[in-house]
């Protein structure tokens, strides 16, 4: 059983809860969500998951780089355990940039309800795609594509952008080059609050050396 900080919808603790069961009753919950980004070459990195994840199908999709429940008592800096966890590197929660809260709910099957408070971070990484381990089992691979490809692709300017790949395999991580469809981005984030493209360009502002008002 993994226990998760349940709140009400204004954001008051009321209790914990197994993770799972929180999902079945659509609980409100908070999450730790980073978008990493190199701001030397000016390139964000997007996670593959591992299929059979999940208790319903979801497909391929290329998420945002880190995210994952907080586990009850925890406080919102000790969410940067989970760039460890999924990324296989130690950073330190001050090395994070936090650009706000975005409370949402959406119904992604009969018994997974989320309801949560995700609490949204830049995570600058000056590091090469090779250079990033994927520790986690949960993380088939990283996607790493340009900046203002990324910006032009969530704004369904283009429908597909040049991106290299670093996937897991048996024997061990591999780097291609290919490109990443429109089609490949999670469908609520490209639209209700264009999360996708609000994450592009506070990362943008940030390359620019903006530290406030990054997340609109």
């Amino acid at each position: 059983m993994k226990l998760i900080d349940i709140f009400d919808d204004r954001y008051e603790h009321v209790g914990t809860e197994d993770k799972k069961e929180a999902h079945r009753q659509g609980l409100w919950h908070r999450t730790f969500s980073a978008l990493a980004l190199n701001p030397t070459s000016r390139r964000v990195l997007l996670q593959k998951k591992t299929p059979g994840r999940y208790t319903f199908d979801r497909p391929d999709y290329a998420d945002i780089t880190v995210g994952g429940h907080y586990h009850a008592g925890e406080d919102i800096p000790d969410g940067v355990r989970e760039v460890h966890e999924e990324l296989g590197l130690l950073v330190t929660y001050s090395d994070l940039h936090p650009i706000g809260l975005r409370q949402t709910a959406v119904t992604l099957a009969p018994d997974y309800i989320e309801r949560e408070f995700q609490h949204w971070h830049l995570l600058p990484l000056d590091v090469d795609l090779d250079a990033i381990p994927l520790s986690d089992a949960e993380v088939a691979g990283l996607v790493d594509i340009d900046l203002d490809d990324a910006i032009t692709l969530a704004q369904g300017d283009t429908e597909s952008v040049p991106a290299r790949y670093a996937t897991r395999t048996e024997r061990g991580l591999t780097y291609t080059e290919g490109s990443l469809s429109r089609t490949e981005l999670v469908p609520n984030y490209l639209k209700l609050d264009q999360l996708y493209l609000r994450l592009f360009v506070a990362a943008h502002r940030y390359c620019g050396g903006e530290r406030a008002h990054l997340f609109w």
